[in-house]
């Protein structure tokens, strides 16, 4: 869900800026609060879990990585 999610608000904040902001209330705290801010956490948050979920791949492949030791 976090890629598509991602996507999705690249999307938003893409079209809006080739589109020069046009949609946007041109006041600083309307745009830099709501519009970039609150927008923003739905970039921080998938951002967030996507590193996660690879940090936590990344230490499992790790662990199945390491050669086992017979014994004899």
């Amino acid at each position: 869900v976090s890629p598509g999610q991602l996507y999705g608000d690249v999307l938003y904040f893409a079209t809006e800026a080739r589109a020069g902001w046009a949609h946007s209330d041109p006041h600083p705290f309307y745009f830099w609060g709501y519009f970039v801010g609150l927008n923003g956490l739905w970039l921080l948050v998938p951002g967030l879990l996507l590193l996660d979920a690879a940090r936590e791949l990344a230490m499992a492949q790790r662990g199945h990585d390491r050669p086992r030791h017979k014994s004899h």
